[in-house]
């Protein structure tokens, strides 16, 4: 038998939902609310919980378990909130993103936390731990996994392949005991002229 809950036309749609807890749901909202819901038979049909995080839209919303925490994204940040008191702990606003944040997840211990974005970045946040449980920020912008997370502008990704090409190239002649003239005319099926 399924059940057909509605909600108030303000929330707007349903863009992304999560169980957790023994039979809760919570929804987030493409005009930015978050709204719990039970599934016991006792409570069907109120609300448990509702708040606007979000003033214009949003996005995605992730449930942390261990931590009891969730993370929602739109309006060009994420925020972070609490959930033992529904208070928003920290908020990271990411400008360049705008409106195109997209995605959370949270890592199985809650300590790191991702946003992707449709614009092909992926942002990952430490969430400091302890009394003053917020977005520690985005991992050091130098650091080798942040940089294998940035997505490569047209001339650097050109870059790439021709330094690509050239290791690859290097290492045959190497590995073949060939000279690159040689090794290039046997890939191209051409041959000297006598």
């Amino acid at each position: 038998n399924a059940l057909e809950l509605a909600f108030q036309a303000r929330y707007g749609n349903i863009v992304s939902y999560r169980w957790f807890g023994d039979g809760y749901i919570m929804a987030g909202f493409s005009s930015g609310f978050v709204v719990v819901i039970s599934t016991h038979m006792h409570e069907i049909g109120r609300e448990q919980y509702c708040a606007k995080f979000h003033d214009d839209q949003l996005r995605d919303i992730a449930h942390c378990p261990v931590t009891n925490r969730v993370a929602c994204c739109g309006d060009k940040c994420v925020k972070l909130i609490d959930m033992d008191d529904w208070k928003e702990i920290s908020a990271h606003v990411l400008e360049k993103e705008a409106s195109t944040l997209d995605s959370l997840a949270w890592a199985d211990d809650g300590k790191i936390l991702s946003v992707s974005s449709r614009s092909g970045c992926l942002y990952t946040f430490v969430i400091r731990s302890g009394n003053d449980d917020q977005l520690a920020g985005r991992l050091n912008p130098h650091s080798v996994v942040a940089n294998a997370l940035r997505p490569l502008p047209a001339h650097g990704m050109a870059a790439l392949v021709v330094v690509l090409v050239a290791l690859l190239l290097t290492g045959a002649c190497w590995h073949l005991d060939v000279g690159l003239a040689d090794l290039l005319r046997a890939l191209l099926g051409t041959s000297e002229v006598a």
